[in-house]
C-alpha cells in the first residue's frame, strides 16, 4: 500500500482549517494544518508536501513569500478565498483558485487535479478529460 499524499493546509481561520482538512482525511490525504506563515514555512522543509491549499489573506502580510518558497520547492498550490478569482489571478497568474463558501467535491477535484499536475501553471496545459484519482 502506497503512503498517503501529504497536503499543506495554510489557513488563518482555524474553523475553515478544519472544513479543508476534514474531506481531505477522509478521502485519504495527510494533512498538516499551519495557521500562520511561519507554521507553513517549516512545515514545507520537515515534510513531503504534495500540494498546499493557502489562504490568499494571510495576516501579517500576503502570501508572496510562502508562494516563493512553495515555488522552489515545485510544490503547487491552490489559493483558498473569499476574494474573487480575478482580483487573485492579478495577483498570481494562472493560479488556482477555490472560492469560499466551496463544497467538499470542488476541494477534492482541485486538490487532485494540482496533485496529478504539480507546479505546472494552469495556463501552460491543455487540460485531460480523465478521471482523477482521489487516494482512498
Amino acid at each position: 500500500m502506497s503512503s498517503p499524499v501529504t497536503a499543506l493546509v495554510v489557513e488563518t481561520n482555524y474553523l475553515i482549517a478544519s472544513a479543508i482538512e476534514n474531506p481531505l482525511t477522509k478521502s485519504g490525504f495527510k494533512v498538516v494544518v499551519a495557521l500562520d506563515e511561519a507554521e507553513a514555512r517549516e512545515a514545507i522543509v520537515s515534510y513531503d508536501i504534495a500540494v498546499a491549499i493557502i489562504d490568499f489573506s494571510l495576516r501579517h502580510g500576503g502570501p508572496e513569500a510562502l508562494v516563493s518558497q512553495l515555488d522552489a520547492a515545485r510544490v503547487p498550490y491552490i489559493f483558498c478565498t473569499a476574494a474573487s478569482a480575478e482580483e487573485v489571478e492579478e495577483h498570481f497568474p494562472g493560479a488556482r483558485v477555490l472560492e469560499k463558501p466551496f463544497g467538499d467535491d470542488l476541494l477534492l477535484s482541485l486538490v487532485a487535479e494540482a496533485a496529478r499536475y504539480g507546479s505546472e501553471p494552469l495556463h501552460s496545459r491543455t487540460l485531460d478529460a480523465s478521471p482523477i484519482p482521489v487516494p482512498l
